[in-house]
């Protein structure tokens, strides 16, 4: 799915880990070694910081993704950082440029076929300026060189390809871990296992015979006996009716393959000393006769600890114990869902119910009482105003944009909202979505969540995934559950105990378009519920 505009999100916490340097970039990549790519990358510059960035991006013809993921986390209370880059739906596509290397083989053999003579049983009698016709001679290069595939797998795909690191201190020393996730790596659409380093050579195009009786005939090129004179108009006809059931017993035109694409494959590459940690998902490289194609890092996360950041701290005389904070069981949702962000006003979800797009959101309490503008991005203007309530929440309605906002993807990708209160701005929220929370709510110690996965479904219908947030970077599993067969969920948990609130998140993935069986990763945003544990 090729993006077709850069739509960046980014944060950078004031809550940073100064001693420590996280940092996240989902591709790099060197394109016929002359040409570098890397559409996005968080944290290279500075201490580590809680920030995200999910970018739609225009990626060169040789690349495709539909989505890209560089994410870091500073967590001062626990004294740790953490970088996660992530790639899913990756695609390296082969350009018409390097097509035409690969097949130069394939072309050079058709454009060396010589001309095919077949003397006819019936000789023919003379036909519009030609005399009796008893045999013919035929230019078959055009025909065959029809039969070959017009369309080609990619090169190198992968559904998931994510690098997650981490940095702490463990006895006065650094404590570096990595990590990563790869699923569905194919090679010329065919599987492979990547357990370790995998370095091999495929061919695109495997050497065939191609049968004479399978030629389009119209692309045949048709002389008389001697191969001067072009048989064209009504003498056509009749020749071509003569020469088809023949063409079966002739023999078979041999075309070899076509050239050697190479291949090495690294993959959970990690590169680490005393003081550092960088680990890749994927580590790629294609070239064809030794002239590189791409050499792409996929999935980078990179961690560090500046020197002596573990030493132990000199002893200190005894303080006076420090009051309690309040601790997370006592946070309201909109304490939350305001956590893990340095934005003091963020949209938590917005969605199409009762005929007017929801809106919900989450503001610092300094806001409470004060007026919400919503403005939708695709129009520049102000749609709807909410009031902050006492828990830091709001919520309001907005009418749906006109239809014609819907008639392309790009179009669609402009239909976003954003919150604000004077200076004070969220991240503007997309309202077209493939996973949908309709309700959130909680009774009786139970929580249930309702909504939708938007058609088209994967075949079978792929599993939902559901995680509760217990820190800012760390989620736990809920549970697994299928939707129903038109996509509609409604599910039961049990709420968390000892917690005023609980923030949840699904994960599922579906198909981009009926016509295409290949799946890719989707999920909600982070959605909050206050807790009835009576």
């Amino acid at each position: 799915m090729a993006a077709a505009a850069l739509s960046l999100l980014a944060t950078t916490s004031a809550h940073a880990a100064p001693a420590f340097h996280c940092e996240a970039s989902p591709l790099r990549a060197t394109i016929a070694g002359t040409q570098t790519v890397e559409p996005v990358v968080q944290g290279r510059n500075g201490d580590c910081a809680t920030g995200e960035a999910l970018p739609s991006v225009a990626l060169p013809p040789l690349l495709n993704a539909s989505a890209l993921t560089a994410r870091t986390v500073a967590d001062p209370t626990a004294g740790q950082g953490f970088a996660t880059g992530a790639i899913a739906g990756l695609q390296v596509l082969p350009t018409s440029a390097v097509l035409d290397q690969v097949l130069a083989p394939i072309n050079q053999a058709i454009d060396a076929l010589p001309l095919q003579p077949i003397t006819l049983p019936n000789p023919l009698p003379g036909l519009p300026g030609l005399p009796t016709i008893t045999g013919v001679t035929l230019d078959i290069k055009s025909a065959v060189r029809a039969l070959l595939p017009t369309t080609f797998p990619a090169l190198l795909s992968a559904d998931v390809l994510q690098a997650n690191a981490s940095v702490g201190c463990a006895a006065g020393a650094p404590a570096l871990a990595g990590s990563s996730t790869i699923a569905g790596v194919k090679l010329l659409g065919q599987d492979v296992g990547l357990d370790s380093v995998l370095t091999t050579a495929l061919p695109l195009l495997n050497g065939q015979s191609i049968s004479l009786a399978d030629l389009d005939l119209s692309k045949v090129q048709v002389f008389d006996g001697l191969g001067l004179t072009p048989i064209t108009g009504v003498a056509l006809t009749p020749v071509i009716a003569a020469i088809k059931p023949l063409l079966a017993a002739l023999p078979p035109i041999p075309l070899p393959p076509s050239e050697l694409l190479s291949f090495t494959l690294t993959p959970n590459e990690q590169l680490a000393d005393a003081n550092s940690l960088t680990q890749r998902a994927l580590h790629a490289s294609i070239s064809l006769l030794g002239r590189p194609i791409l050499d792409a890092v996929l999935g980078e996360a990179k961690v560090a600890a500046a020197a002596g950041t573990c030493a132990p701290p000199a002893p200190a005389a005894p303080a006076a114990k420090p009051a309690a904070k309040g601790a997370v069981a006592g946070q309201s949702v909109a304490d939350q869902l305001l956590a893990c962000s340095d934005r003091k006003l963020i949209l938590v979800d917005v969605l199409k119910q009762d005929g007017h797009v929801k809106l919900l959101g989450a503001a610092n309490r300094s806001y409470v009482g004060k007026q919400v503008a919503i403005r939708l991005r695709a129009t520049g203007k102000v749609v709807a105003h909410a009031k902050v309530r006492k828990d830091g929440s709001f919520q309001t309605t907005a009418p749906i944009p006109a239809r014609a906002y819907f008639a392309s993807h790009a179009k669609a990708n402009s239909v976003r909202y954003r919150a604000e209160i004077g200076k004070e701005l969220s991240l503007p929220l997309k309202l077209q979505r493939r996973l949908i929370v309709s309700s959130l709510t909680s009774k009786k110690g139970k929580v249930t969540i309702a909504g939708r996965v938007v058609r088209p479904l994967t075949t079978p219908v792929a599993t939902i995934r559901l995680v509760r947030r217990v820190s800012c970077h760390k989620v736990v599993l809920v549970k697994r559950f299928k939707p129903r067969a038109d996509g509609t969920f409604n599910v039961t948990v049990k709420a968390p105990a000892g917690q005023a609130a609980a923030v949840y998140r699904l994960a599922t993935s579906v198909r981009e378009k009926p016509s295409n069986p290949r799946s890719y990763p989707t999920f909600t945003l982070p959605r909050g519920v206050a807790l009835d544990t009576r």
